[in-house]
C-alpha cells in the first residue's frame, strides 16, 4: 500500500529503533504492585519497573475500595453498556456520577463521555458553529484542535500563556458570532500551568465564553482538588469544563460540566455522545470509588503528590537538567531529537525506569522529550533513583 511522505518517514523511524533495538513504545505490563508506580514488564527481566509514566497522579487505580465497588458494578449491570446511552445505555450508576461530578466542579450540571478526547470533540464540535470564533492556546491538546475543526467556526491561535496577545486577537474578532476562549488548566506536554487568572479577565471583558480542559489538573491541583481554574482563584469564572477519569480518578471516560442548558444541548446534539456507547458500568463504578475516597483522602494525598513534584522538579534542576517551565506533577525532561528520546527512553527503561517519551507532532520538530508522570505513591528512594538515573542516560546518549 503506498502511504504519504509523512507516514512513510513514521514507519522509517520505527524500523530504525526496531533495528537499532531501542524501540521505546508500547511496554507490555505483566503485572502491578500494590500500586501503579510499580510494575513488571514483559521484557524477559524479573527486575521490577518504577514507573515515571503513569496519569495515576493521586494512586487511587489499585485501592481495594476502588476495586471492590468495580466488582459491584459490574455484578449488578454486567461489563458493557447495553446500547447507544440515548436508547439503552444509561444507568443509575452513571446518573449518580454525573451528579457527582457536577456537585464537585461546582457546576449545575454534568455528562459523561468515552474519552477525555470525545469530551473536547463534543463540547466544541456543539458549542461552536459557522460565524463563530474560536481562540486556542498554542499549545492545547490536540483532542480541542479536532473538536474546534469539526464546527466550521473561525479558528484562531493565540500565543502560549499570553493574555494580551489573546486581547489583540479578541478585539479583532469583533463582530455578531460567539467567541470561544479554550485552554488546558495543565499543558501534557510542557507541564506548565494556565494563566488562567488573566485569561478569565480577558474573556470577561469581552464577553468570550471561557472553556478549560482540566484533564492533568482535575484531582491534583487546587485547594480541594477542582483544577487549575480552583488554584488560580476563577472556578466560579469557568463557563465549561472538561475533564476526563482517566488520569486523577481510577478508570476511564470524559466529562463535560456546565449550565444546565449546555449539557442539555449535548446530550441531544453531541454526535460524539450519541454515537458511541456509553461508559462500562465497570469504569463508572471506579471514578464514583475514586470520589469517595478523595472526599475522605484527598487533602492527604495531593499534598504528597505535590511534595513529590517539587522534590523531582528541584533536584532535576540542579542537576542541570532542562525541565523547560514544569510547575506541577506533570515534569517534562527536553531531549531534543527522536532519536536520542528513543535511546534514552529505552536506556532509562532497561534500567527500571519508566518514563513516557513524546515525539512530534505532539511537540515541536527538535523538541521532543520525556514526559514524567509523578504520583503520590513515588517514594523518596524512587524519586532520588530517578534524579540519579535520567541525567546519567542523557549524558550518555550523544545529541
Amino acid at each position: 500500500m503506498d502511504f504519504s511522505p509523512a507516514l512513510n518517514n513514521v514507519l522509517q523511524t520505527v524500523n530504525r529503533w526496531r533495528q537499532d533495538d531501542c524501540y521505546p513504545l508500547f511496554p507490555v505490563i505483566t503485572e502491578t504492585g500494590d500500586t501503579t508506580a510499580r510494575i513488571r514488564l514483559a521484557s524477559g527481566s524479573e527486575r521490577p519497573v518504577t514507573v515515571f509514566a503513569s496519569a495515576d497522579y493521586l494512586s487511587l487505580s489499585r485501592l481495594e475500595q476502588v476495586r471492590q465497588e468495580v466488582i459491584a458494578a459490574v455484578e449488578r449491570f454486567g461489563t458493557g453498556a447495553y446500547a447507544t446511552q440515548a436508547v439503552g445505555g444509561f444507568t443509575t450508576l452513571h446518573q449518580e456520577l454525573e451528579k457527582t461530578v457536577a456537585s464537585y466542579f461546582g457546576k449545575p450540571a454534568a455528562l459523561l463521555f468515552p474519552t477525555g478526547m470525545q469530551a473536547n470533540i463534543g463540547a466544541l464540535a456543539t458549542l461552536a458553529r459557522a460565524g463563530d470564533t474560536v481562540l486556542t492556546d498554542h499549545l492545547n491538546h490536540g483532542s480541542i484542535t479536532m473538536g474546534v475543526r469539526l464546527t466550521g467556526a473561525h479558528m484562531v491561535t493565540f500565543r502560549h500563556n499570553n493574555p494580551r496577545h489573546l486581547n489583540e486577537l479578541l478585539n479583532r474578532a469583533a463582530g455578531p458570532g460567539r467567541r470561544i476562549v479554550v485552554v488546558d488548566g495543565l499543558f501534557s506536554a510542557d507541564g506548565d500551568l494556565a494563566t488562567l487568572d488573566e485569561i478569565a479577565d480577558v474573556a470577561r471583558n469581552h464577553g468570550a465564553v471561557l472553556v478549560v480542559d482540566e484533564a492533568h489538573s482535575a484531582g491534583p491541583l487546587g485547594a480541594t482538588g477542582r483544577g487549575a481554574a480552583e488554584q488560580l482563584g476563577v472556578l466560579d469564572r469557568v463557563d465549561v469544563i472538561t475533564g476526563t477519569f482517566s488520569k486523577a480518578f481510577a478508570s476511564t471516560g470524559g466529562f463535560v460540566c456546565a449550565s444546565e442548558q449546555v449539557v442539555d444541548a449535548l446530550r441531544h446534539t453531541a454526535v460524539a455522545y450519541l454515537l458511541s456507547l456509553g461508559l462500562p458500568p465497570a469504569a463508572v463504578g471506579a471514578s464514583l470509588a475514586a470520589f469517595k475516597v478523595l472526599e475522605k483522602e484527598g487533602d492527604e494525598r495531593r499534598e504528597r503528590l505535590a511534595r513529590n513534584a517539587r522534590y523531582l522538579r528541584e533536584q532535576l534542576r540542579e542537576e542541570g537538567v532542562d525541565i523547560a517551565g514544569s510547575a506541577a506533577h506533570v515534569v517534562v525532561v527536553l531531549v531534543g531529537s527522536v532519536d536520542r528520546t528513543a535511546r534514552v527512553t529505552r536506556r532509562l527503561r532497561d534500567e527500571g525506569l519508566l518514563v513516557g517519551p513524546l515525539f512530534p507532532p505532539a511537540v515541536p520538530i527538535g523538541g521532543a522529550r520525556l514526559r514524567l508522570g509523578v504520583t503520590a505513591a513515588h517514594t523518596e528512594e524512587e524519586l532520588r533513583r530517578a534524579v540519579r538515573l535520567i541525567p546519567r542516560a542523557l549524558a550518555e546518549e550523544p545529541a
